[in-house]
């Protein structure tokens, strides 16, 4: 095998893949990515057997064949490379990477033993907008569980029936959930339940978001077909849990706010707030909102005041800082509203420019301190 294209050509696509590579496993070749030299252009695949890549690089090839190597040694080699032509050649179980002035050498494992990746079947694909299915990964995967006692929680929930399409996070102390309208896969595919990892790699290779993104469903895995670059996913196995109980719809106090306002004010009281809880105390009171915290481990208190819009009776409500600074950051007008009940129900948070049926978050609230 035998092929050479400009480092910079490389580089990039490299820093990607590695983030599919698992950095500890029981079995080594997954350390490692696969090679293959074809017409034309190289493919360069990584798994770690929940999530694979495969990505396209056109380059100049001279002789055809596969291998795989370490992929960690391979992307600092590369890394460190001064910008040229690189020439990779394989003989016995060793690839040389040839440049100007120098070489490198690093073994090779056969092609043979690296795992087979499912296969890309276009006849079973279907193409929806880019901009879409970014918006909606954007705007929910920061409120998927890392708690592996709840598996479910730890995927993004996607449902393609009916007019709309939304999808949901939540890790039981905040959700999100997003809706747009749908096209291509109504009624098509029952529910599923995607790893957020894969669906955010899908952002960092699409470049321009007119763009459409080939999916292909299986009976337990997904597919999503970007051009030059295919990411394969297993899904996670339900039931995800029945989130519409959880949306109130009768919250009978309303908060309006600058977000830029309360974004700010939010993350420099909690810099005083406890380390674990990241409690900072809401009071709301005639179109006032009074920020609080207090820290006897450090000794410290923060306190702020601002101006917003109320509708209610006065309440005292503590929240997790930084859930509320995660929200506040995924919605895009210049204020916010805060819909509320009671010091022990869920928060509603949207944008007052976007229907809550499109996109709205909610929060748990944390019992305050006495």
């Amino acid at each position: 095998m035998k092929f050479s294209l400009p480092k910079s050509k490389l580089s990039g696509y490299l820093q990607y893949i590695l983030q599919v590579v698992p950095t500890k496993s029981t079995l080594p070749i997954l350390s490692n990515i696969m090679v293959e030299a074809l017409d034309g252009k190289i493919k360069i695949s990584a798994t770690d057997l929940d999530i694979s890549i495969t990505t396209s690089i056109e380059c100049n090839v001279s002789k055809k064949g596969a291998t795989s190597l370490p992929a960690k040694i391979l992307f600092d080699i590369i890394k460190e490379l001064p910008e040229s032509e690189v020439t990779f050649e394989v003989s016995a179980t060793r690839m040389e990477m040839k440049i100007p002035n120098g070489s490198y050498k690093i073994a090779t494992v056969a092609a043979d033993d690296f795992p087979k990746l499912p296969a890309v079947n276009t006849k079973k694909e279907i193409r929806i907008a880019a901009g879409d299915l970014i918006g909606m990964i954007r705007k929910t995967t920061f409120a998927c569980s890392d708690d592996d006692t709840r598996p479910a929680l730890n995927g993004v929930l996607w449902q393609t029936k009916g007019d709309r399409m939304q999808m949901v996070a939540t890790d039981g102390h905040r959700l999100a959930k997003m809706s747009i309208e749908n096209k291509k896969l109504k009624g098509m595919y029952d529910d599923v339940i995607i790893p957020p990892k894969v669906l955010n790699l899908i952002p960092r290779f699409v470049t321009q978001e007119n763009q459409e993104i080939g999916i292909i469903f299986g009976e337990n895995n997904i597919i999503f077909n970007l051009g030059d670059v295919v990411l394969t996913s297993r899904l996670i196995d339900g039931p995800y849990p029945n989130f519409e109980q959880v949306i109130p719809s009768s919250n009978d106090k309303t908060m309006t706010i600058s977000r830029d306002e309360l974004t700010g004010a939010v993350r420099r009281v909690s810099i005083l707030s406890n380390a674990l809880t990241h409690q900072v105390k809401f009071s709301l009171k005639n179109n006032s909102l009074t920020l609080s915290t207090a820290n006897a481990d450090v000794g410290g208190e923060g306190k702020e005041v601002l101006d917003c819009e109320f509708n209610g009776e006065a309440i005292e409500i503590g929240y997790n800082a930084n859930y509320i600074a995660d929200i506040l950051g995924k919605i895009e007008s210049s204020e916010v509203i805060m819909e509320l009940s009671s010091t022990v129900s869920a928060g509603v948070v949207y944008s007052p420019q976007q229907s809550k049926d499109d996109y709205l978050c909610l929060v748990m609230p944390l019992r305050l301190a006495d």
